[in-house]
């Protein structure tokens, strides 16, 4: 009877382990089990397009800045050269002698101007800096291509006044909004101005930025004989 306890024992001890070592192994290839191909291309495919997407937000706003610097350097460098040539021309006085102008009695005097009777620049005396001989012109005999709008004092040489990462379209200087008037004088009937127009774009790749700029000042002393 103890024999036959101990075999049946023994048997049930046998049966457990290998029915403990079944379901184990069962549970390990039930979790080891790996991907199929038509996952890993639904999954490779689902990357790309996430790749896609964020790269061409990532590229257009790195367009977007760089538009919005070009304009914001475009509107800061006009705004600067308006502003300075108007101080300048503002402060103009009569040139008594004659030696800046040519002729004695001139306040404002159209220089670089072409057969159609479209000057370029403007020239005077600034009051306010030492009765300078002084002009503003638009300057296409270095690059035709490429015209720049620079100033001379005295007998100083021209220098730029706008950055050469902007390029000028075009650019006009009118005394007394008649362009066919090529100087003021002294004794003009009315104050003497002058009307600048310029038209600037950016050398940025692809969408240039371009402003018109226009403005007209007159001279700040009274005009008297």
């Amino acid at each position: 009877m103890t024999a036959n306890w101990q075999l049946a024992k023994l048997l049930t001890t046998n049966y457990s382990l290998v029915t403990f070592t079944k379901l184990t192994n069962d549970k390990q290839k039930k979790y080891q089990k790996g991907f199929t191909i038509i996952e890993l291309v639904v999954v490779l495919a689902v990357f790309l397009i996430i790749i896609g997407v964020v790269a061409d937000v990532f590229i257009s706003m790195v367009s977007s800045e760089r538009r919005i610097l070009a304009e914001q350097e475009l509107l800061n460098q006009t705004s600067f050269a308006i502003e300075y040539m108007s101080k300048a021309i503002r402060m103009a006085t009569k040139d008594a002698s004659g030696n800046c102008l040519g002729q004695a009695g001139y306040i404002y005097l159209l220089t670089h101007c072409d057969t159609g009777n479209i000057c370029h620049g403007v020239k005077f005396i600034n009051q306010t800096d030492g009765n300078a001989c002084q002009e503003f012109f638009l300057d296409s005999t270095t690059d035709p291509a490429k015209p720049a709008l620079k100033e001379i004092k005295g007998n100083g040489t021209a220098k730029n006044i706008l950055s050469d990462r902007l390029e000028i379209k075009y650019g006009k200087f009118i005394i007394n909004g008649d362009s066919t008037l090529g100087f003021a004088t002294g004794g003009d009937l009315i104050q003497p101005r002058v009307t600048v127009l310029l038209d600037v774009k950016t050398q940025l790749t692809g969408r240039q930025q371009e402003k018109i700029i226009q403005t007209t000042v007159s001279q700040r002393n009274l005009n008297l004989p």
